[in-house]
């Protein structure tokens, strides 16, 4: 039905739904995978033991916000086995003030996925074929920021703080072949366990159209959380939660 891999939504640096195929490849495939995510974001942390709260949404990027977000992936392959290697990058400034508060922030992000991983179903619902991948691997994260708070209390905070940590990643990834053009994609994984965040996880659907066997483009939704605690740091603690809608594009070679 389908030939080689079901093009996935992107991002894949921050763990969208990946490809799959009726069938493992007999050959080796290189995949490339490029997209980019407006979203909405809220993040809060302690900085020298002062807590703040960062928020951005749709409206903010279009009003008052400075951001950017994009990334990229290759996948290869062989038979039943992959391996991933994805990066993203995303720079949001915020500045607001009630008349009592102002707070000014800026937060650029970097990311490094790279996961190994094996086809491990692959079966019929009805008509429609299912296949399912497991992954393990790693997730290296550096977040940048700065922030200016003036407010009554803490007082006048200003300053840059950085942390930055690798995770391992348990996950998961599956594709439903609708057609032999339309499909849908999905993916989930988990990591941190407190080895470098607490916890670090993503959940990504999406739905797929195959134009040709090389090109597919994607759409669809993407949810990333993660919570990072080191007392020993200026920024000693830091939550995020970042989703929204996602376009994507993939070219298989």
């Amino acid at each position: 039905m389908l030939k080689g891999l079901a093009a996935t939504a992107v991002l894949a640096s921050m763990c969208g739904a990946a490809a799959a195929g009726e069938a493992p490849a007999k050959d080796w495939y290189v995949a490339a995978r490029l997209g980019y995510q407006p979203y909405q974001m809220t993040a809060k942390g302690t900085v020298n033991g002062n807590d703040f709260d960062k928020s951005a949404s749709l409206s903010d990027i279009m009003d008052k916000t400075d951001t950017t977000i994009y990334g990229g992936e290759l996948e290869f392959g062989k038979a039943n086995w992959f391996g991933t290697f994805a990066g993203f990058h995303q720079k949001s400034e915020i500045n607001k003030s009630n008349g009592v508060v102002s707070l000014d922030t800026t937060l650029k992000e970097t990311g490094i996925n790279s996961m190994i991983g094996r086809r491990v179903l692959t079966t019929w619902l009805g008509t429609v074929p299912l296949m399912v991948d497991a992954m393990a691997g790693l997730y290296y994260v550096k977040v940048d920021g700065s922030i200016t708070l003036d407010a009554t209390p803490p007082g006048y905070v200003s300053g840059g703080k950085n942390i930055n940590f690798t995770d391992p990643m348990l996950g998961t990834r599956g594709y439903l072949a609708f057609t032999q053009k339309l499909g849908a994609a999905a993916s989930w994984q988990i990591g941190g366990f407190g080895v470098g965040s607490d916890i670090n996880t993503t959940v990504a659907a999406n739905v797929v159209y195959n134009f040709t066997d090389w090109f597919a483009m994607s759409g669809g939704y993407k949810y990333w959380y993660f919570k990072y605690t080191n007392n020993d740091k200026a920024l000693s603690k830091f939550e995020q939660t970042l989703q929204g809608p996602v376009i994507g594009a993939q070219f298989k070679y």
